[in-house]
């Protein structure tokens, strides 16, 4: 059942985000919203690990070594936990370029938490639909925390947005303007005194920042929502969702975007079974590839181009763009496209739109491939002799279920089989290989809160 309410499509039972009652005080609550990554770590034990995926994402001041401050506390905190913490923030990359960039880094990761802050560039719209698109295409819980105050007035209007943004799709939200302002005025010190330039932290400001966040990285299991709960689910084997098939195949009916198989102390190594998804091979199934960010601009940190799409079907394979004639500012130039299963697969220029042969790659000219004349201005140094641009495309799902072994034998042993199609009904159904009975423990079913509006 799906229900409107304003802009935004509800999924089942689920209430509308930030029209249940809370407020602004509700959402500063240490660990308000993040309750069930913070359960996964703190019930974790030495006898039983649980995996934890936490990403922090944004620009350059997400990248500065603060986060790991933030990464080192919890994983002292909580050392019985499997935490895999990255961060994948791209400095100078604002919400109107990050938009493009959390395709690659962000939504395919599926983390369980997301640590998020980015300046909004002018299109507060667009730090918005980042938040909005991972509550329609993930299930990771949401941290929030506003700009640290450099006196900019325009900062005061963003974190004013950002504030509204964490109520309206219940996140948690770490106010850092405020408490960075209280904590100028006590030590009576101007802004730059933690700054190593004009905006970013110096040691001392890396540290005040780490200091603001790690307390609202709480294990509090009176603040666990319903909503948090049904973020992610276990179905068991004697669950009505569950049904046995002849010859020990499994057949499991669950709804969302997402399943992982979770094994069992019996469950052996290699390949298990085959798997279909709603009856077909999981790659014909819509959202069942990635594409990787693309190799960077030259001798920048910046990706080449922003946004890479697709008007076919997309196969796992590494794309390469191939520089043929290029102005020595980058400003002009011709480019040849090529997969790696694919092959040859036609010529573009950089003003134009490119939709290759096989339709496998569009992309757009113009500012899209801004960063690459850009990064010979900011580095003062010419444009290589040879250049490529290189990214791939990767499968959200598993060919065939397959256990790892695992280092720990308190650690969880877990596949994704399927992440990012349709957050809808599906039915799964695992066929064994001859020989390989599926002794697993349970599955894991992850549940976007919101259906896709775009």
């Amino acid at each position: 059942m799906l229900r409107r309410i304003g802009r935004i499509t509800i999924v089942g039972s689920l209430v509308s985000m930030g029209a249940h009652g809370q407020d602004l005080a509700a959402v500063q609550v240490p660990g308000a919203h993040i309750q069930r990554t913070m359960a996964l770590l703190a019930n974790s034990t030495p006898e039983k690990r649980s995996r934890v995926r936490i990403l922090f994402y944004g620009q350059s001041i997400t990248a500065q070594s603060w986060w790991r401050l933030v990464a080192k506390d919890l994983q002292t905190r909580f050392p019985n936990a499997d935490i895999d913490i990255q961060n994948r923030a791209i400095g100078g990359f604002t919400a109107p370029s990050l938009i493009a960039t959390a395709e690659y880094d962000l939504y395919p990761f599926y983390p369980d938490l997301l640590v998020f802050h980015v300046y909004g560039g002018g299109q507060m719209d667009k730090w918005e639909a980042i938040i909005r698109r991972t509550r329609e295409r993930t299930a990771a819980e949401i941290l929030l925390w506003t700009h640290h105050w450099i006196g900019r007035e325009g900062d005061l209007a963003e974190s004013a947005r950002i504030r509204e943004i964490a109520v309206k799709y219940d996140c948690g939200l770490v106010d850092v303007m405020p408490r960075w302002q209280a904590a100028l005025k006590q030590r009576n010190i101007e802004p730059k005194a933690v700054l190593r330039d004009s905006i970013h932290l110096n040691d001392e400001g890396c540290t005040m920042l780490a200091d603001m966040i790690m307390p609202f990285l709480v294990h509090d299991p009176a603040l666990l929502t319903d909503r948090s709960q049904g973020l992610a689910r276990e179905i068991g084997l004697d669950s009505p969702d569950v049904k046995r098939m002849p010859g020990g195949g499994i057949e499991v009916a669950f709804s969302g975007n997402r399943i992982d198989a979770i094994a069992s102390t019996q469950t052996a190594v290699g390949d298990l079974a085959t798997l279909t998804v709603d009856g077909r091979a999981p790659a014909e199934i819509a959202g069942a590839f990635a594409l990787t960010k693309p190799s960077n601009a030259p001798h920048t940190w910046f990706p080449a181009i922003k946004v890479i799409g697709h008007e076919a079907p997309l196969v796992a394979e590494t794309w390469t763009a191939t520089f043929l004639e290029c102005s020595p500012d980058a400003k002009e130039f011709r480019y040849s496209v090529s997969g790696s299963v694919t092959g040859p697969d036609g010529e573009g220029n950089h003003k134009d739109t490119f939709v290759s042969n096989s339709k496998r790659v569009v992309i757009q000219g113009g500012d899209n491939w801004g960063r690459v004349p850009w990064s010979l201005t900011y580095s003062k140094k010419p444009m290589p002799e040879t250049y490529k641009v290189t990214w791939r495309v990767v499968p959200l799902f598993a060919d065939a279920v397959q256990f790892a072994p695992v280092n720990n034998p308190a650690s969880e042993r877990s596949v994704t089989l399927v992440k990012g199609i349709p957050n809808a009904s599906h039915i799964v159904r695992l066929t064994p290989k001859p020989g390989m009975p599926l002794d697993l423990a349970s599955f894991r079913v992850y549940r976007p809160p919101l259906a896709t509006t775009e």
